[in-house]
């Protein structure tokens, strides 16, 4: 069972960060840049399933600069086989539609896979797009949030989140998944202080965007402009009583005067 897991740079959740500053390769602390938390369950996903085999490799794959190191070495550090960081300093590709041709093109030139596993979305951007438009470009099924696996010869059987419940499909492989931050994958494992300095000193192969046959780049969809939003001038009220029916009543009331369509009460 050999599995592609494509995991993505971002800032730091904790790290300063204005609209024009969205490009983890232009931190100047690699501090600010951290692996997006969702794709360590798709690793989760990628490492038990080999385990549960007892065969097979995962290949972490990431498009990112140089400050995108860190990200593929965690990968590494966390049990992935090998890792490949697609060069992005100098191209700073970010647009979607791009991206997804880029992660494509690389899963072409890897070759011999029989899962394709992404976290269900990034903190970025948080689209939760990659994983079905990568399917696009590579004419292969996917599935969404997917809480677990299994598999039955060729095939594998997926339960994905749904509103109100779960779904149970079965896809041919190879196939293209979103792991889910819930279900069977939803505790990554930690790492040891061992793996991570093994992994530290790990020479991690680059690409160049150029060797890869991803074809034109142009998107239809573009990012015109991003803005901070307005501060928020609205002020915490806090309520002070014992009894918890007079709370309730408070904090109702308060918010009938602020407008609020509150159904039946009165």
């Amino acid at each position: 069972m050999n599995i592609i897991v494509f995991v993505k740079a971002t800032i730091d959740r904790n790290a300063p960060l204005s609209p024009d500053e969205t490009f983890p390769g232009d931190r100047d602390d690699k501090a600010d840049v951290m692996t997006n938390n969702y794709d360590k369950h798709a690793i989760e996903a990628a490492l038990k399933i080999v385990e549960e085999k007892g065969e097979g490799k995962v290949t972490a794959v990431c498009l990112g600069s140089d400050m995108a190191d860190k990200v593929v070495k965690e990968a590494i550090a966390m049990g992935c086989n090998e890792a490949i960081r697609i060069e992005n300093s100098e191209a700073r590709v970010t647009n979607f539609f791009a991206v997804a041709k880029i992660l494509a093109a690389a899963v072409t030139k890897i070759g011999t896979f029989d899962l394709v596993l992404f976290g269900m979305q990034s903190y970025d951007y948080g689209t939760a797009t990659m994983a079905p438009m990568v399917s696009e470009f590579l004419d292969l099924p996917t599935a969404s949030w997917v809480e677990r696996i299994s598999f039955d010869g060729g095939k594998v059987k997926v339960e994905k989140v749904i509103e109100g419940g779960t779904r149970t499909i079965e896809l041919q492989l190879p196939a293209i998944l979103s792991i889910a931050s819930s279900g069977d994958f939803e505790e990554p494992r930690y790492t040891s202080v061992r793996r991570i300095m093994q992994a530290s000193r790990t020479k991690v192969p680059v690409w160049e965007i150029s060797e890869l046959e991803a074809g034109s780049l142009d998107s239809n969809v573009n990012i015109i402009k991003m803005e901070a939003p307005p501060p928020r001038t609205e002020k915490c009220v806090v309520f002070k009583d014992e009894d918890a029916s007079t709370l309730v009543d408070q904090l109702l009331a308060a918010l009938k005067e602020k407008g609020l369509n509150l159904g039946a009460y009165k």
